[in-house]
């Protein structure tokens, strides 16, 4: 999880996730609607609703109806995938709220903000162990809603591990696999203890 881009496009992250399944991990990504959900509606919602702002007609019924229209294509996406014998549906924006607000409000707009706390809060409660982050160098939204909240996640799921990954233009693949390996061995080390 993490930046979209950089979550998203194998071509920017050095194809992590193909590294990962290739060395024994289960990948499980989050979903864009969630992210471009919060980014150009809930957040509005959030704000109008809880702290009373006010928003120009318009884009108070932008927020309103789109989140309507999200609802309603994320609930026909879920019928198709649930076809699928390992569908698991995502928790509703308004689920990984409640996992995140007492570290990151979710009117916070920054980023994925919330979103990266809830996911890992969400999965960390149903077994997920390892997290990979990643961000680009130098993107505050990232470190500070991102990063900024892993010492508090850790305190609350002192078992799971989190590498948040910087990527710069400069950076090699080589840096960032010895990261990633770094992480793979912690795994390994814990199965072998446990």
């Amino acid at each position: 999880m993490g930046e979209y881009y950089l979550t998203f496009h194998p071509g920017s992250n050095f194809e992590i996730e193909n590294y990962l399944e290739k060395n024994g991990m289960e990948v499980i990504l989050p979903r864009m609607a969630d992210i471009y959900h919060h980014l150009f509606l809930q957040h509005t919602i959030a704000e109008m609703d809880e702290f009373k702002v006010r928003y120009k007609l318009y884009d108070n019924l932008y927020a309103r109806i789109g989140t309507k229209f999200v609802k309603i294509a994320k609930k026909h996406a879920d019928k198709i995938a649930s076809k699928h014998p390992l569908y698991e549906p995502e928790i509703s924006i308004e689920e990984a709220a409640k996992y995140s607000d007492n570290l990151i409000h979710h009117s916070i707009l920054s980023g994925e903000s919330f979103l990266i706390a809830a996911h890992t809060l969400h999965f960390a409660e149903k077994g997920v162990r390892s997290f990979v982050l990643l961000q680009p160098f130098g993107c505050l939204p990232n470190h500070i809603c991102g990063r900024g909240v892993i010492k508090r996640i850790k305190e609350m799921h002192p078992d799971i591990q989190i590498l948040p990954l910087d990527y710069e233009p400069d950076v090699s693949f080589a840096n960032i696999e010895n990261r990633i390996q770094m992480l793979l061995m912690n795994i390994k080390n814990l199965k072998a203890a446990g």
